[in-house]
């Protein structure tokens, strides 16, 4: 009987919000997934019946793309809707915020989250955040009521004979003399990875009229149950949001598949493709249980969701990174297995299908918020309303992406067409940099792989490719990066 009531009275408060006609929000971020590792190219080996139900009744994006090729960057692009070198969060020598940072996502900085918030929306964020860890810069204070999760990458909090992770990071000499024999050690720690060798927390912040509380639920997190409890924890909010009868953003943030991977035990051996296939189908499960939240309580039809990630795989780690295939290169490069990411967007009146035009993340800002039909006056420079794209398939109004690495504008596509000035390989594999005194010339309609340069024979698609470059680099004012000083006074 308490069961009837309840469900009854979920199905009144969904009702309500339906006639209110206000959508709920959520993003599905996942950390270094591979744009084979689910939709079209999807390794057979790895079951998602889940994401491809997601694919199969939404709109699919296959050129979209984040802001950058590492985390902390494209995290900053997705949620301000700027580039990072607008607002400083890039670095040239340091390209991620790591742990003890004594900076973090500037205050000044608009998040969509406040932006929600402001305008009535219960926000929260269960995950990662790489924002910043201190206090001062946690999800909290950028528009998110509550927030659980690991503060930054899952692999950044270990101990190697004395020597921490912030201690090597921010010691030039101590990198010089022990990073070579401390990253062997830690190369090991990931292909056979123990709760117990990674000393990350799992965090608590809310806020409240009051103020913040903000404490570590636990130490090292157990990372077995990470992607379970992330689950848990969004499916308690939507829950309590369809209760107070108030529309929702939520920030699903997985911590996988970054390295080092877990799974819970339930899925343990549960693909054909070892640990990395097992943690690719427990987020799938993940996507099920939300998805299944939704219809319970009788709002999937009024829920945008949408599913991507922060960049491509880490190619580093071999069967415990995932494949770009086939797109050229992976984590930490300009080339289309860096950034481009396979994107899916589903929710009230969404077209369904493919699009082959171009999105980029920092496009969900003003997107997101003309869905709401919410009128603000936050407009993003680098953030394209796609709201139409997704409703009606119209063309795209994105013509261009630029893929910066640090503050160095690499590769720039229009239409298209893609020119690289400066390549560099994949992170972590000591790539060799190669400045290009004419840039290279991909037709990625006919090359999605970038394997043949076709600058010489078409020097005037170049030119114009190279004068759309220069237009854009016109109009960008490159702030001081705030990763390479993050553990300055």
């Amino acid at each position: 009987m308490d069961k009837i009531f309840i469900l009854a009275c979920f199905a009144f408060f969904s009702i309500y919000a339906s006639e209110k006609n206000t959508p709920n929000f959520i993003i599905i971020y996942l950390d270094d997934m591979g744009y084979s590792d689910v939709g079209e190219f999807k390794n057979k080996k790895i079951n998602t019946p889940n994401i491809d139900s997601l694919s199969k009744d939404g709109q699919v994006w296959t050129d979209f793309y984040a802001s950058s090729a590492v985390c902390t960057p494209s995290r900053a692009g997705l949620l301000t809707g700027r580039l990072p070198v607008r607002n400083g969060l890039y670095g040239d020598q340091i390209a991620v915020f790591f742990p003890n940072s004594k900076r973090g996502l500037p205050s000044e900085e608009t998040t969509i989250a406040e932006v929600f918030q402001d305008n009535g929306y219960k926000t929260a964020i269960f995950g990662k955040w790489h924002l910043g860890d201190s206090p001062d810069f946690l999800p909290t204070r950028h528009g998110f009521d509550e927030y659980i999760g690991i503060p930054y990458s899952n692999d950044m909090d270990w101990n190697v004979n004395g020597i921490t992770f912030d201690k090597l990071i921010s010691n030039p000499e101590l990198i010089e003399s022990a990073y070579s024999e401390i990253s062997e050690t830690i190369s090991k720690m990931i292909f056979n990875p123990k709760i117990s060798d990674w000393n990350v927390p799992l965090l608590r912040s809310n806020k409240l009229s009051e103020g913040f509380i903000d404490e570590v639920v636990e130490r090292p997190a157990n990372q077995n149950d990470i992607t379970k409890n992330y689950t848990i924890y969004s499916q308690d909010f939507i829950e309590r949001s369809v209760i107070s009868n108030t529309p929702f953003f939520l920030f699903l943030s997985h911590s996988m598949p970054h390295v080092p991977l877990f799974r819970s035990n339930d899925f343990r051996g549960h693909s054909e493709l070892g640990i990395y296939g097992d943690v690719i189908e427990e987020i799938d499960w993940s996507v099920g249980e939300i998805l299944d939240s939704l219809i319970e309580l009788g709002i999937r039809d009024n829920t945008f969701i949408l599913f991507t990630s922060d960049n491509g795989p880490w190619l580093l780690y071999g069967d415990h990174g995932g494949k770009a295939e086939p797109l050229r290169s992976g984590k930490g490069t300009t080339f289309e297995g860096g950034m481009r990411v396979w994107t899916i967007i589903d929710g009230p009146g969404v077209k369904t299908g493919v699009v082959d035009d171009i999105g980029m993340q920092t496009d969900i800002f003003n997107t997101f918020l003309s869905l709401a039909n919410i009128k603000h006056e936050i407009f993003p420079e680098d953030s394209f309303d796609l709201s139409e794209t997704i409703l009606n398939k119209t063309a795209s109004p994105r013509k261009f992406v630029p893929f910066y690495s640090g503050s160095e504008l690499r590769a720039f596509r229009y239409e298209s067409n893609k020119i690289h000035y400066i390549t560099q390989g994949a992170y972590g594999m000591a790539p060799e940099r190669n400045v290009h005194s004419k840039p290279i010339l991909f037709d990625l309609s006919k090359d999605i792989g970038e394997t043949t340069d076709i600058s010489d024979e078409n020097n005037e698609i170049l030119n114009q490719v190279v004068m759309q470059s220069n237009i854009f680099q016109s109009n960008i004012l490159i702030e001081k990066s705030i990763l390479d000083v993050q553990f300055q006074d």
